[in-house]
This record gives structure tokens, C-alpha cells and sequence, in this order.
């Protein structure tokens, strides 16, 4: 098979990447290793920022109509102190294993698919699959933090999260302890989806809960050489989860992508010339929320100075949040 684009990894990255290529009439295909739905570690929360994304992907409504809760207010807890306050743009919550599945949906993504070899030939790649060899001019690795493209420096810290029967109804919970930090959200089918990020030593004690998943140690930034390829998403280097931006990030690297990639074709420009004009731009548009985000985090390892800062101003700290990045 020959294909003008393949995607490794076809989750929320790759899915949204493969549809938007797809829409606009450029041959592509995405090899993803499970199948959807499943579970995965996650806020479950979709930022104003990803709400926007969403419906430039035309899958708004199809998040809609799956039972995504909408959120209006964020409820704040740190240091004692409890703030709740209004959202100025809404969010949603939905669990990860729907939304995957979603965006996947009809896109060019072939599920349960390994990659097993991926060799640089000419002017373009040989993939090797489970289902045969294709070749492509642009590769593109949405391959998650586990990329084989990338080496990461590793932080000892875990996710983990949980669901519950209850549900948070319109409010985002958002906690910050000596351990860790992270939030409740109201997802599909009358449930909350609940995240931490919690310090190694002291993981035990967060994994009694039924169906508790876990993922870790994190791995936040690409090596100083981040490789020879065209990364989105968590390939790309994950953003903060503090900043609860994962999935805006996913999404908005795949478009942008998508953009430079497309007019890399159109005017017959090589891959690595389409790679260096994507690196320019995901750079321009992620390096200052990235910093933002670090610095906002080190903040937040002391839960009484967050909590003195939400009494003072906490729409300041969620518009540090979810600032709209460069368009």
C-alpha cells in the first residue's frame, strides 16, 4: 500500500489528524495498537480551548450527543481554603475511552494494527504493520510519551484515576495537597472521572479504588534532539497535565499538522523542510503555555500559597490556564 501520509498511533492526536486529512482529500492512514473503546489514564476534562477544536472538527454535536456534561464553574481546594468560581468560556467533561473512540469514527484509522518496523528510504519511509508493508512520503508519530522516536527524562510522578457513580454535575473540582494535585470532573452516563498526579513514594496509598488505572513515571519533555520526524500530541512532548490543556494540545497539534503538512504537498517542499516548518509552529504556539504551565506548577507544590492565591484572584489563575494560545 502506498499512502501520501501514515500516521503511527491513532488515538486522539492521530484520530483527529487522520479525519482532517482525510476531509481534505490527502491519502493518509493511521495504525493504532488497541481498539476503541478503552480505557485510559486521563482528567476526562475538555477545555474551552478544546471545546473550540472540537467544533472546528465538526465533532462538537457528536460529543454532545454522547452525554458530555457541560461545565460552567471551577471549584478550587488548596490549603485549607475552597473558592468556587464562574467559567468565562465553558468547558466539558467526558471520559477518554468515549471521546477516543469518537474521533476515531469513521477517520482512516486502522485499530488493533502494530507498527513493527519503520525504515527511511529515498525521499520517503517503509513501514512494517500487522497487516503488510506501506510506504509514504510523510510520517508523522502521534505515538504517545512511549514514542521509539524520542528519548524523555522521566519525573517520579504517577497518574491515576478513577471513576465514580456520582456525578459532579457543572463544576470542575480542582484539588491541591501534599501529595500530588488534580480534579473531579462529571462525565457520560451519570458518572464523575477523577485524576490525580501523585508524588512515587507515596503512590500506594491512591490505588484502593475499584478499577483504579495508573500510568507513570511522566515524561514531560522531548530530548534536546527531538528526532527526525513530525510528532503530535504527547509525542510531541506533553504538556503540563497541571494545566489540564492535554487534550487541546492533542487536537490543536494534529490540526496544525495538518496545516503544514498540506502545504508542504502543495508545493512539493521535502519532508524535511515540512517538518522544520512544523516545528517553527508548534514552537510558536506552545512554548509560552508550556512555561506558563511549569512555572504555575512549581507554584502549586505549596497548596497554602495556591490557596492565599485564589482568595486574591482566581480568575487570574484559571485565564493562566486556558489562555488562548497564538492563532
Amino acid at each position: 500500500m502506498k499512502v501520501d501520509v501514515v500516521i503511527i498511533g491513532g488515538s486522539l492526536a492521530g484520530a483527529s489528524c487522520a479525519r482532517e486529512l482525510a476531509r481534505l482529500g490527502v491519502p493518509a492512514v493511521a495504525f493504532e495498537r488497541e481498539v476503541f473503546p478503552r480505557p485510559k489514564v486521563c482528567g476526562g476534562f475538555v477545555s474551552p480551548n478544546a471545546v473550540e477544536c472540537l467544533d472546528r472538527l465538526d465533532l462538537l454535536d457528536l460529543v454532545r450527543a454522547a452525554g458530555a456534561v457541560e461545565v460552567d464553574r471551577a471549584r478550587i481546594h488548596a490549603g485549607g481554603t475552597e473558592r468556587e468560581v464562574p467559567l468565562r468560556r465553558k468547558g466539558l467533561g467526558i471520559s477518554r475511552g468515549t471521546l477516543d473512540e469518537i474521533v476515531a469514527r469513521g477517520a482512516p484509522v486502522h485499530q488493533g494494527i502494530n507498527v513493527r518496523t519503520v525504515v527511511r528510504r529515498g525521499n520517503g519511509f517503509v513501514i512494517e504493520t500487522d497487516e503488510g508493508e506501506v510506504q509514504t512520503a510523510i510520517l508523522i508519530d502521534a505515538a504517545g510519551k512511549l514514542s521509539r522516536f524520542t528519548r524523555r527524562s522521566t519525573v517520579e510522578e504517577f497518574g491515576i484515576q478513577f471513576f465514580q457513580p456520582n456525578n459532579c454535575g457543572s463544576v470542575l473540582d480542582f484539588w491541591f495537597f501534599e501529595d500530588g494535585y488534580g480534579g473531579g470532573v462529571g462525565v457520560e452516563n451519570g458518572r464523575s472521572n477523577f485524576c490525580f498526579l501523585i508524588k512515587k513514594n507515596v503512590l500506594g496509598r491512591y490505588l484502593s479504588k475499584v478499577d483504579c488505572l495508573f500510568t507513570g513515571p511522566l515524561a514531560y519533555d522531548r530530548d534536546t534532539n527531538p528526532g527526525n520526524v513530525i510528532a503530535i500530541g504527547d509525542a510531541a512532548g506533553m504538556i503540563d497535565p497541571f494545566c489540564g490543556e492535554g487534550i487541546h494540545h492533542a487536537l490543536d497539534s494534529a490540526i496544525t499538522a495538518v496545516r503544514v503538512v498540506v502545504q508542504g504537498l502543495r508545493h512539493k517542499r521535502t519532508y524535511a523542510e515540512i517538518r522544520q516548518a512544523y516545528e517553527v509552529e508548534w514552537s510558536r504556539r506552545w512554548s509560552a503555555k508550556r512555561l506558563i504551565a511549569g512555572l504555575l506548577r512549581r507554584a502549586v507544590q505549596r497548596p497554602g500559597l495556591v490557596g492565599r492565591g485564589i482568595v486574591w484572584n482566581p480568575h487570574w489563575f484559571l485565564d493562566r490556564l486556558w489562555d488562548r494560545i497564538p492563532t
